[in-house]
């Protein structure tokens, strides 16, 4: 958990609440937190241990323990992104998330929107640009596009950096909030519709949808307040139609086979009235705060955290015995 992206706090919550979840009668748990200042941990009863970052070990009372398996939940820079991915895959220490090839990929919103529109998958119209661009030689790029218009970092999460501008003229700021997140910034036609998140976990080699969820935001969209200050409702499962939740679990489970994903997802669209959904945003390490969407799924099928960290440490260990180290993709 940690990181050193904005998304810090984020993580940690999700790694907390993930480390409180496992279960103690099956597994002998771990927190490491990343951090730009060095890598704290700690075991059960909280006290501080040393962790061994190349040989992926911990000591405590002088005992020296080789880890069995990592649960990635560092949102944004370095664990979404497939940086730590690299790490573990040469250590040869099996983890939840997804491989570093597809990590970064999906963590890149401009590269993944030009891949799965290729796998079939609805996408904003969008164009990418450096935060250095010419705001004046821009406008004219985005003519055609319908207002409002949103501004956002290609690598990043959590909705930080993102503006909802309805007018060119709010660019220029826009760009500069998004610029302190990435210097790659995707600009994206503004899609009205329903909010929906479609959360996935691979067991037993079957992609299980673990819900669809309804994004109602009483900010003006589903910004970091609005996730965390609980200024949204959310409605598990969400009110559409059958045919609606059947072409959002298709698209998302389609995209994470195609795409080669592991351990738990989350898809997000938009759907407009009487249109196919339109997918804007994949998460490969999603939030998993008390406040986030798919632990409230899994509450609304009656899967405990504890039942869902176990499924997926069987998913996690099961991969590491099929795997050849390291692996990129």
């Amino acid at each position: 958990m940690g990181g050193y992206s904005s998304e810090y706090k984020v993580s940690m919550n999700s790694g907390n609440n993930m480390f409180n979840a496992v279960d103690r009668n099956k597994f002998e748990v771990f927190g490491i937190e990343i951090n730009p200042n060095g890598n704290v941990a700690w075991d059960e009863q909280n006290n501080k241990i040393e962790f061994n970052e190349t040989e992926m070990t911990v000591t405590r009372n002088r005992q020296t323990l080789k880890l069995d398996l990592l649960f990635n939940l560092v949102h944004g820079h370095p664990g979404e992104d497939g940086t730590l991915a690299l790490k573990w895959e040469t250590a040869g220490i099996p983890y939840s998330s997804s491989a570093p090839g597809p990590s970064a990929l999906t963590f890149h919103k401009a590269w993944s929107n030009g891949v799965v529109s290729r796998m079939g998958a609805k996408i904003p119209k969008a164009i990418l640009i450096d935060s250095q661009i010419d705001v004046t030689s821009l406008k004219s790029k985005l003519s055609d596009f319908n207002l409002p218009i949103f501004v956002k970092p290609s690598r990043a999460g959590s909705s930080f950096g993102i503006t909802k501008i309805h007018s060119l003229n709010d660019l220029k700021e826009s760009i500069k909030i998004a610029s302190k997140e990435d210097d790659s910034i995707v600009i994206e036609e503004g899609i009205a519709g329903i909010e929906l998140a479609c959360g996935l976990l691979k067991v037993k080699n079957k992609i299980k949808v673990l819900g669809i969820t309804e994004i109602i935001s009483k900010n003006e969209f589903f910004d970091y307040e609005a996730k965390y200050s609980g200024l949204t409702e959310e409605i598990t499962p969400a009110d559409i139609s059958s045919n609606n939740s059947l072409e959002i679990e298709n698209i998302s489970k389609s995209l994470y086979t195609q795409l080669n994903l592991k351990g738990f997802c989350r898809f997000d669209f938009i759907l407009p009235k009487n249109s196919p959904a339109v997918l804007i945003e994949i998460n490969t390490v999603p939030g998993m705060t008390p406040e986030s969407i798919i632990p409230n799924q899994l509450k609304n099928i009656d899967l405990s955290l504890k039942e869902f960290t176990n499924l997926l440490a069987e998913e996690v260990l099961e991969n590491g015995k099929n795997r050849n180290f390291p692996g990129i993709f």
